[in-house]
């Protein structure tokens, strides 16, 4: 014997008044929750994470790893190497994108296409992470979960602050790279890292070069720094702290003999986002731990 269908599901008035519920629920959301959103950039991607608009995120670049939702978007490639087709085949609604992004031409063709674009400086510093979060909470109206997300990065900072002072004396630091082909780089102003080392209280030795120059030994050995951040990029990725003591361009310094180096990761040391703070000071604490194990 067939099923019979209940005569309330059968009523026309009902499928109507289900539409209408239905209708008035997808009105009640406004537009800007409906936004479809491309991120490119770790602390762009992080940021509107942590200001609970995720599930609005249509596609990352390559670089954002955190949360680990993220790793599961759809990619539109490296941020340094975008192209307008990739990005604007997701039908965006607003693209976010990190300081660091291009190349310029392809944001040139995004301004052009009506898609809305919320650029940000190549700045590392801490009212760069405030700013972040300000201007992504306005556009995504978000300014309660920035409140709170601006206390916690404040809160980071102000442990940062208060730790930093027992470095003492030894506070000089050398930020080292390689590049594909090996070269070895020094970081000067003007970079991550050199946010980096201000945040840790540190005194970059290659202040007076801007940008990322070659590094001789001879100019390490001269610099001779208290400690040693290494960068672990595509050109160091299986490398350790160990490892790179014996780099040739590292091995005859201080603070390689006294085995005071460090491995840095981009994410989220390099990214200046809300993590940036609180991960500087895990590096800091371990670093002082090096310094009190060694104290007679």
């Amino acid at each position: 014997m067939g099923q019979t269908m209940h005569p309330v599901v059968r009523s026309p008035r009902v499928w109507t008044c289900c539409l209408a519920v239905l209708a008035a629920l997808l009105l009640s959301v406004p537009a800007w929750a409906q936004q479809r959103i491309i991120t490119i950039g770790g602390d762009i991607t992080e940021t509107v994470y942590a200001l609970g608009a995720g599930q609005q995120i249509v596609a990352t670049d390559t670089t954002s790893h955190f949360p680990s939702a993220a790793k599961t978007l759809p990619k539109v490639g490296y941020l340094r190497g975008l192209s307008a087709e990739g990005l604007l085949s997701m039908r965006p609604d607003l693209l976010i994108i990190s300081g660091a992004a291009g190349p310029e031409a392809t944001l040139q063709l995004i301004r052009r296409s009506g898609v809305s674009l919320l650029e940000f400086a190549s700045e590392y510093d801490p009212p760069i992470i405030h700013h972040k979060i300000d201007r992504i909470a306005q556009a995504l109206q978000r300014t309660d979960a920035a409140r709170a997300l601006h206390r916690q990065v404040n809160a980071d900072l102000e442990q940062l602050r208060a730790t930093r002072m027992q470095l003492a004396e030894q506070r000089s630091v050398l930020f080292f790279a390689t590049l594909r082909d090996g070269a070895p780089r020094a970081a000067g102003r003007d970079t991550a890292a050199q946010g980096l080392i201000d945040l840790l209280g540190g005194e970059n030795v290659f202040a007076q070069q801007s940008g990322y120059k070659s590094l001789s030994l001879e100019a390490a050995v001269e610099a001779d720094p208290d400690w040693i951040l290494v960068l672990r990029n595509y050109a160091m990725q299986d490398q350790g702290a160990a490892d790179a003591a014996r780099h040739p361009a590292l091995a005859l310094t201080r603070a390689a003999r006294q085995g005071r180096i460090f491995m840095v990761d981009v994410d989220p040391l390099l990214q200046f986002g809300p993590r940036t703070p609180a991960a500087a000071l895990e590096l800091l604490h371990a670093m002082l731990s090096l310094v009190q194990a060694s104290s007679p």
